[in-house]
């Protein structure tokens, strides 16, 4: 029994397969999410359901919008929207009721309306053939291409004045914070700014119209998926009152104690809400719904009972990853993804084994912790699903892969000519000094590796647990380097107790080791508050600062106790200046994590000068600069395993 009372169970007995009764069920993934590879969530839950004889329809609307706005249909309609809304703003100018922030709306509005829409529909589409196409291999065409987006994306955000909408990174802001719930609940009913009313309206409830499911599910795994997500759930149970809505997803886990306090959400916006693992929790509750179970026994699951009080089963399940059945992705848009290459996720374990990071809350997304596969599975299943979708290039979503798994993958990759090409994240491991080991995993197929480094100071690195050893970090990337993979290293400033003087050891850390770093990330420190760190302050010597608007919160502002270490806006200002001053050598025109793994993949080597910027004035929220946000898993329950760039400070 956990802290707050939950009990971990084995499972329900399954429905006897002549009892079954059949449901239709449609699976949402909603934007945003890099336009990159599926979602590994909805494929993971349409195997199980499948399996259990359940119709299933999978849709991605993620790379559906982007699909959609980057198209002649939509922008043409855009372009009557913006017409729309300036002859209001000019008849309101004309009558003397013009505010000051209308004002300012009519002069975004009247440049966008200037725009010649049919050249830029015609430029959007030629885009999306060049990253689907053979084109995509000619840097400055897929640098044009992208850039091509991002106009669009300005473009369209002049439509839904003051929303800042962007291609790459996913860094779009609506201007409401997702963590204060009276502006998640404004947003969700907000015509001017919410686009996802539109998406909504254009892409999902006809598709709802058309199916009849009994059930939808939507899998909302990031905070950037929020507003996405639940507008898409109050749409749906307000035009088709008698489908059951349900939702999931990392983000959803780590707001499962302020759900309960938001009966709103229960009644307004969606009917249930399935917490850790959903694959067998969403079957059983589909069963719970169809009268063949009570649904007070289902696992996982927090819903509005008959009674309209909210409630939280105490029982949780936690899957077992060697029995499940391979991910289904059929109905999925597999060629409809801004690459020319198939991409697959495929997921060997679950939690993280090291699992001590004081400043880390993937975990949470879990019950209990690491659990995985052996490698011989692992290999078969890869090869599986490397046939059955005629795909070569994988994305390995773990948290952090384990050395031995890394070892005895690569060598049965190789022993059996798998044929395969593939990225994931790993720790600095002691275990991995052999030069031997990281040739085997580039022969393997690995082309990238991601680092979570967050230090070059040991005595910082012994505070956040993670006990890594400068001369070792600097061993496995020369030795990934020299075998032709390439090393993308995320760091942060700002460790509490952390001192400006180490803070800069890293900062020098990453420019020495410039020829064997091909990308970075920098950040500042963020107080996500299912840490270690948020659950313990007084003995990292920080004070937690919870402010009552913000009841929706995934991190919060601190503040050091002893004037010892960097403040939270010292590291803030560090990491600017490092992205003014030192980021020149890694500025790339490429910054997506599949389009360099794809780069790397067909050009078989991590010298790839073309995919940097000749000449860049680099800033850090500056998206065209080529700097790189890196989202880089795609797993379930999983938001990234990379800190993201914008976070509330609340």
């Amino acid at each position: 029994m956990s802290a707050n009372g939950l009990v971990q169970i084995d499972g329900l007995p399954p429905i006897k397969k002549e009892d079954r009764k059949q449901s239709k069920v449609m699976l949402l993934f909603p934007p945003e999410w890099v336009p990159t590879a599926p979602y590994l969530a909805l494929p993971s839950l349409t195997a199980v359901l499948r399996g259990a004889g359940h119709a299933v329809i999978q849709r991605d609307i993620n790379i559906e919008m982007y699909d959609h706005f980057f198209s002649m249909d939509f922008l043409i309609w855009l372009k009557a929207r913006l017409g729309m809304q300036l002859k209001e703003l000019q008849d309101k100018e004309k009558a003397g009721v013009i505010t000051e922030q209308e004002a300012d709306q009519k002069l975004v509005v009247e440049r966008a309306n200037a725009v010649d829409v049919f050249d830029l529909a015609d430029r959007a589409e030629d885009a999306k053939r060049i990253v689907r196409g053979e084109r995509f291999y000619d840097a400055d065409k897929l640098e044009w291409a992208l850039n091509t987006f991002r106009e669009v994306m300005q473009y369209i955000s002049a439509a839904y004045y003051p929303a800042s909408l962007v291609f790459y990174p996913m860094e779009s802001n609506l201007g409401y914070r997702p963590g204060v719930s009276k502006e998640v609940f404004a947003c969700l009913d907000d015509e001017q700014v919410n686009v996802y009313r539109d998406i909504c309206n254009q892409l999902v409830l006809p598709s709802v119209a058309k199916e009849r499911p009994d059930v939808v599910g939507l899998s909302i795994g990031t905070q950037m998926q929020l507003l996405a997500g639940l507008t898409f759930c109050k749409m749906i149970k307000e035009t088709f009152p008698d489908v059951h809505v349900v939702v999931g997803g990392n983000v959803i886990t780590r707001l499962q104690e302020e759900l309960p306090h938001h009966e709103r959400f229960f009644k307004e916006v969606f009917d249930s809400a399935i917490l850790y693992e959903g694959e067998h929790a969403l079957l059983w509750l589909i069963e719970a719904l169809n009268g063949q179970r009570d649904i007070a026994t289902v696992p996982n699951l927090m819903y509005r009972d008959a009674a309209g009080q909210v409630q939280q089963n105490k029982e949780v399940y936690t899957e077992k990853t060697t029995a499940l059945p391979l991910p289904d992705f059929d109905g999925l848009p597999l060629d409809h993804y801004f690459v020319p290459e198939r991409i697959i996720p495929y997921l060997a374990t679950r939690g993280c084994y090291w699992g001590r990071c004081t400043f880390c809350d993937h975990g949470q997304g879990y019950f209990d912790q690491y659990r995985g596969m052996t490698a011989q599975l692992v290999v078969e299943q890869v090869k599986a699903l490397r046939d059955k979708y005629q795909c070569r290039h994988f994305l390995f979503s773990d948290e952090s892969y384990p050395p031995a798994l890394f070892k005895k993958v690569s060598q049965l990759l190789v022993d059996q000519n798998v044929g395969v090409k593939w990225t994931t994240l790993i720790r600095f491991e002691e275990t991995l000094q052999d030069q031997a080991i990281w040739d085997l995993a580039a022969k393997a197929g690995c082309c990238t590796l991601y680092y979570g480094m967050e230090s070059a100071n040991e005595r910082v690195l012994n505070l956040m647990d993670k006990h890594a050893k400068k001369s070792v970090i600097q061993n496995n990337l020369q030795s990934a380097a020299k075998a032709g993979i390439w090393n993308h290293v995320m760091a942060f400033y700002g460790f509490p107790g952390e001192t400006r003087e180490e803070a800069l050891e890293t900062r020098q850390f990453v420019l020495d080791n410039q020829p064997v770093i091909h990308s970075v990330e920098l950040f500042y420190f963020v107080a996500y508050r299912h840490t270690p760190m948020v659950r313990n302050p007084e003995k990292f010597g920080i004070t937690i600062h919870k402010q009552e608007e913000y009841d929706l919160p995934l991190d919060y502002y601190y503040t050091l106790n002893e004037p010892v270490g960097i403040s939270c806006l010292d590291a803030m200002q560090l990491c600017e200046e490092f992205y003014k001053n030192d980021f020149q050598p890694w500025a790339v025109r490429v910054n997506a994590r599949e389009h360099v793994f794809l780069y790397i993949s067909r050009f078989g080597t991590n010298k790839l000068p073309q995919i940097y910027a000749q000449r860049q004035t680099v800033g850090v929220s500056d998206s065209v600069s080529g700097l790189v946000t890196w989202p880089v898993a795609h797993s379930e329950g999983d938001e990234g395993m990379a800190r993201v760039t914008s976070h509330e400070v609340g």
